[in-house]
Formats: structure tokens, C-alpha cells, sequence
């Protein structure tokens, strides 16, 4: 633990710096600082979200817990990547094969990457080619996010396959008002330089938000082990939102997103893993046009959705000193989905959310090069139906009872259900909650129908439950809570060694208690502190899962110094995680140190149309491994300006 204390006392002295009366109040004035105050977040439990019901929702409402990332915390902490800001989200971490743009996995929870459900705007983006159907953020930027929202448990009654352990909901800005353009660049170490644009603007007919990006860095070495060729980095992310309400009652809406990622990769660690030519590009359009309708007076509302994923990778090695044979792989998926939602307010408390959902994937590979492969098209059809209560007695007792049923033209059907109460006592400020749900994973296509795959496996398997305990204070400026969770994953597909082939053969847990604190203060100042002990054991060796830190957590202060001048200090830290040393066969196990790193960032807004930020990642240079072998970044510094109209 010697990193974690020598880190906290440098992080102690950041926010005394910080919070000093010299630095951070002598420049304002009484009218400021009582502005301040008035801006300072209050009543935590009426933030709306939506991804816990899948529809709007108070979060005292909501008994699973969730955790938001608002379009404040994304400009505060100046991060270019969804991997990025997800990395101080608690209960959840990252693991990445490298720099920037290089594969990123995300454990909810101590639970497999494929296990959680990843959305943008209400569209399932988990790759349907990917071994597991999973998704990496690591290229998704932060353009156009208004937030994110970690849903946490099982939630296959709302959402089907992939949501066993979580829903990732990313959620896009909608333009307003008179038509506002934004623009900014950074630059900074590694040769980073990144660009982008933005036109929103609306009106009670009409909205509409276009954003486009250019990142472009040099990087570092994937592969750790003193290897000195850089891995570099190049990204084009375009993306729109448009709505239009062409009568009272009913409105259409089109998402559009585009990412084109370039990352140079090695072909492994070890001495001799770096490739001087070696390429993986992904390129990943999501659409989603929909129509909503109202009726009876505001009690019914239906939306009808299409939504259309398409994934492209390729990973292409040239011929080079360390490679006399060229090769190349390219993996293909496409997801049609159409979603009927309906919500019907029966009474003030008791509100009914069900729907039905059909979608078809499709994905094909080939690999050429000295072991050549292909993958025919092949194809899967998923359609199921879903029914959510929401029950409410007052503004003290809620309840959610859900259930689902889903038809897999392969394996058959699978029926999920979940309920979930909490009740808050206004004279004390506790508010105690509960969750229980199951859910189920079905096999991806690569398990199915690859040379190493089954066309006989059956979905896996899971259930989750929670139950917490919270305490606010009167204005909800300050809040605690602890959570206990407990998740069991049965008969899932994984590999066996026995038949060198998929096979439901995976049984594991992951369990665990979670410890929130936040306070929002005046003159601008907002705390957040979490931590997480997770247990996430292999029921066959009784092993500890790989790189799941069994401690992890962190702090994230903002602090307003002066009108217009905000500053960000994160910490977070990961103790000791268990990994396999793959260059050896049989693979050895090994233990990877735990490590602790510190963020700086500020925004300083200079007049209303011109603004200069900066951040500092890892303040320290501390060295540390997600992955054994793996590089990762040192201390870095990176410096923007924006500039905009204020849409007046």
C-alpha cells in the first residue's frame, strides 16, 4: 500500500493547495462566491436518468445503482475518450493493450468485458464479430456526450442478451436555442494533436446537433519491455442528432454516428514483440432513426425505432524484418434492430413500460497470411418482449417488478425477470434500496459457427442482487452510502482445453461492497469519493479472475478558483490484480502491482467565446501495468482553446 500512501498525501497537498482562502477566494467578491453557491449541485436524488427504467426517471426512483458522467465532469476532467472517463467510475475497470486507441476492456463489477452492454443514444453497439460481442470504447470519443450513465447487475428484463452485468448508456447533446458553433484544438506530448467542430441550435419545431473531430498522436510502444518504436494513433469521429416535432403529440428523431480509428499495434510483449508496420483499423457506423407518439392526453407514449450497427476491423501486417510472410484479417458484423416502446402512466404512482424487440446480426472473417481462415456468413435472429411496472407511494416507497421473454433462433427461449424497491425516509435522509434480477448471455457468432466453435451452445446464464444503504443531509449537499453486491454467472460459453473449442463449461461469482461519499459545497467546490472491494472468482480453479483488482477507487475534486477559472484533481488506484504470462507455455500465472495516478485539469473561460484548457494525466509518472507486457503512459501535458458563439 506504500503507493497509495505516498500518492494521497501528494493528492492532500493539490487540494489544500486548492482550497486555500489566498488562492481560491481573494479573487472573488460576496456577490460571487453567493453565485457559486446558487450553481452548486443540489438534490442528488432528482437527477433524471433514464437508462434504469428506459425511460425518464428520478434517481430516487431507481433502485439498482447507477452512476452518471455529466457534461460538466466530461469538460472539467478535459478527457478525449468514453475509456478515458470511465476509468473514474466506480466498481469498474479498465484494461488496455497499450496507448491510445489500443483495445480496451471494461470489467463491471469483476465481471467479463462481454457481460456488459454498451448504448449510444438507445443503440446496442457491442460488436457482433468480437469473439465475445463485446465492445471497446478506446475509440469512441467525448464529442456530443451529455452524459453517461453505468447502470450495474443484471438487466436483461429491459434489455436482453449482454446486459448480465451492466448497461453502459452513452447519451448525446440535442441542440437548443438560436444556432450556436464551437470549435476547438489541443496539443501536447506524444504529438498529439486534436480538432473538432460543432453546429447545434433548435427551436419547438425543430433541433439539431453536428459534431466532427480529427485526433491524431504518435503514442508509445504497445508492447512495454523496453521496446522504443511508437504506436501511433489517428481517429475521425462524425456524428449528428436531429429531431423535429411536425404536430403536438408526435415527433422523429435521427442519430448518426461515424468512427474511423487507426491504431499502429505490435505482435505481442516480449523482447522482439514490436512491428514496425503492423495496423489495426475499425471503422463503426451507428444509425438510429424513430417516430413518438402521445395519446390520452400525455399517458400513452409509443416509440417505434430501426436501429442499424455496422463494425468493420481489419488487421493488416505487411512483410517487414520480423515478418518474411504477410497477413490480414478482416472481420465483418452488421445488427438490424426494430423496437416498439410504449410507457402508459395507469395513475400518478403507477406507470407500465413494455415493448417488443426483433434483430438480426450478421458477421463474416477471412485471414490470409501463413495460417489462412474463413468465416461464411453466418447469421442470428434474437426476438423478445418485455413488461416493467414502476410503482410509487408518496415520495417514500418505489418499486420496479419486471419481466422478459426472448426467442434465439438457435438455442430457444430464455425468461429473464427482475424487482427491485427502495424507500427513502424524508425526516432522517436515509434512503435504503434493494435489487434482484437474472439475466441470460447468448453465444456470439464466433462461438457458434468458428472453426472452433459449437452450434449446440446453450445461453448462460446469471443473477444479481444488491441491497444498500444511503444518507443524505438535508439539502443533499453531502451524501454516503455502501452497497453489497452478489453475482453468480452459470453455464456460460467458455474455452475448453479438452476439446480446443467453445463449450458451456464457465461458472464463476463476483462479490463484493461498494462506499460512495459526495458533496457538493459552496463556491464551487464538489467532492466524490468511491472505493470497491471485489471478489470475482473462476469456480473451476477457484482463482481470482484476471487483472479484476480485488481494491480499487478514487477521489475526483472540482474546484471553482475564481469566476470562469475551474480546476479537476482525480486519484485513482487499483491494488493488486492476477494475470497469465502468455509468451510461456503453459502460461505462468503472475501478479501485476497495484498502482495509483494522479489527473489535473483546468478550464479557464476567459470572455463567454473564448475559453483555454489543459490537463495533466498521471502527475506523478508513476509506472504501472493494466496488461502484463503492455505499455502505458507516463506523465503528459496537453494544452487547448475553444472558441464559440454564444447562440445569441
Amino acid at each position: 500500500m506504500k503507493y497509495i500512501r505516498s500518492t494521497l498525501k501528494s493528492v492532500f497537498c493539490l487540494i489544500l493547495l486548492s482550497a486555500m482562502p489566498g488562492f481560491a477566494q481573494e479573487t472573488q467578491d460576496a456577490q460571487d462566491t453567493q453565485n457559486a453557491a446558487d450553481e452548486a449541485p443540489r438534490y442528488i436524488l432528482d437527477t433524471v436518468v433514464v437508462t434504469g427504467n428506459k425511460i425518464e426517471t428520478p434517481l430516487r426512483q431507481v433502485s439498482s445503482s447507477i452512476a452518471v458522467i455529466t457534461a460538466e465532469d466530461i469538460e472539467r476532467s478535459s478527457r478525449n475518450t468514453v475509456a478515458d472517463l470511465l476509468r473514474d467510475v466506480g466498481g469498474l475497470s479498465v484494461a488496455q493493450n497499450g496507448g491510445p486507441g489500443k483495445n480496451a476492456s471494461v470489467f463491471l463489477r469483476g465481471a467479463e468485458s462481454a457481460y456488459t452492454l454498451f448504448l449510444i443514444d438507445g443503440v446496442e453497439v457491442n460488436d457482433p464479430m468480437s469473439p465475445g460481442r463485446s465492445f471497446t470504447p478506446a475509440h469512441l470519443t467525448v464529442d456530443q456526450v451529455e452524459r453517461i450513465e453505468v447502470l450495474y447487475g443484471s438487466q436483461s428484463t429491459l434489455y436482453g442478451s449482454d446486459a448480465i452485468a451492466g448497461v453502459v448508456n452513452i447519451i448525446t447533446k440535442k441542440g437548443a436555442g438560436p444556432p450556436k458553433i464551437d470549435a476547438s484544438i489541443e496539443g501536447g506530448a506524444l504529438g498529439t494533436i486534436r480538432s473538432r467542430a460543432g453546429l447545434s441550435g433548435g427551436t419547438a419545431e425543430y433541433t439539431y446537433a453536428m459534431d466532427g473531430s480529427f485526433l491524431n498522436t504518435k503514442g508509445i510502444s504497445a508492447n512495454a519491455l523496453g521496446n522504443m518504436e511508437e504506436d501511433g494513433y489517428r481517429n475521425t469521429t462524425l456524428g449528428g442528432r436531429f429531431g423535429a416535432a411536425p404536430s403536438a403529440g408526435a415527433s422523429v428523431d435521427l442519430n448518426v454516428r461515424y468512427t474511423d480509428g487507426r491504431a499502429d499495434i505490435d505482435n505481442g510483449t516480449g523482447p522482439n514483440g514490436d512491428d514496425p508496420n503492423r495496423i489495426n483499423m475499425s471503422r463503426q457506423l451507428f444509425v438510429r432513426p424513430s417516430a413518438t407518439f402521445e395519446a390520452w392526453s400525455q399517458r400513452w407514449k409509443q416509440t417505434l425505432g430501426y436501429s442499424l450497427v455496422d463494425h468493420s476491423r481489419e488487421d493488416d501486417n505487411p512483410v517487414d524484418a520480423n515478418q518474411e510472410t504477410a497477413s490480414n484479417s478482416t472481420f465483418d458484423a452488421r445488427l438490424h434492430k426494430v423496437d416498439w416502446q410504449h410507457t402508459l402512466l395507469l395513475s400518478e404512482g403507477n406507470t407500465v413500460v413494455f415493448g417488443a424487440e426483433t434483430e438480426s446480426e450478421q458477421g463474416e472473417s477471412e485471414s490470409k497470411g501463413p495460417f489462412s481462415s474463413k468465416f461464411d456468413r453466418q447469421t442470428a435472429r434474437t426476438t423478445g418482449v418485455y413488461l416493467q411496472e414502476m410503482l410509487q407511494y408518496g415520495d417514500a416507497l418505489f418499486a420496479a417488478a419486471g419481466i422478459r421473454v426472448d426467442h434465439h433462433d438457435r438455442f430457444g427461449s430464455e425468461f429473464t425477470y427482475n424487482l427491485a424497491p427502495n424507500v427513502f425516509f424524508e425526516e432522517t435522509g436515509t434512503r435504503i434500496k434493494g435489487a434482484y434480477g437474472t439475466g441470460y448471455k447468448a453465444p456470439s457468432l464466433f462461438q457458434l459457427y468458428s472453426s472452433f466453435g459449437d452450434s449446440t451452445l446453450q445461453a448462460g446464464t446469471s443473477k444479481s442482487w444488491e441491497a444498500g444503504i444511503e444518507q443524505y443531509t438535508a439539502d443533499q449537499r453531502l451524501a454516503a452510502g455502501v452497497t453489497y453486491f452478489d453475482n453468480t454467472y452459470d453455464n456460460m460459453v467458455g474455452w475448453d482445453s479438452a476439446t480446443s473449442s467453445y463449450k458451456n463449461v464457465f461458472k464463476a461469482t463476483s462479490k463484493g461492497v461498494e462506499l460512495t461519499g459526495r458533496y457538493s459545497g459552496s463556491a464551487g467546490t464538489s467532492l466524490r469519493a468511491y472505493y470497491t472491494f471485489t471478489d470475482s472468482k473462476d469456480h473451476e480453479s477457484d482463482e481470482q479472475l484476471l487483472r479484476r483488482p480485488r481494491h480499487s477507487g478514487g477521489i475526483v475534486l472540482d474546484q471553482r478558483v475564481r469566476p470562469g477559472f475551474d480546476l479537476n484533481l482525480s486519484y485513482r488506484f487499483a491494488g493488486e490484480r492476477r494475470d497469465n504470462d502468455f509468451s510461456t507455455w503453459p502460461a505462468k500465472p503472475v501478479t501485476l502491482d497495484g498502482y495509483g495516478i494522479v489527473n489535473v485539469a483546468a478550464n479557464w473561460k476567459i470572455t463567454p467565446n473564448f475559453q483555454l484548457f489543459g490537463r495533466i494525466d498521471n502527475l506523478f509518472d508513476t509506472k504501472y501495468e493494466e496488461i502484463l507486457g503492455y505499455g502505458t503512459v507516463g506523465m503528459t501535458g496537453y494544452l487547448g482553446i475553444r472558441v464559440a458563439n454564444t447562440g445569441d
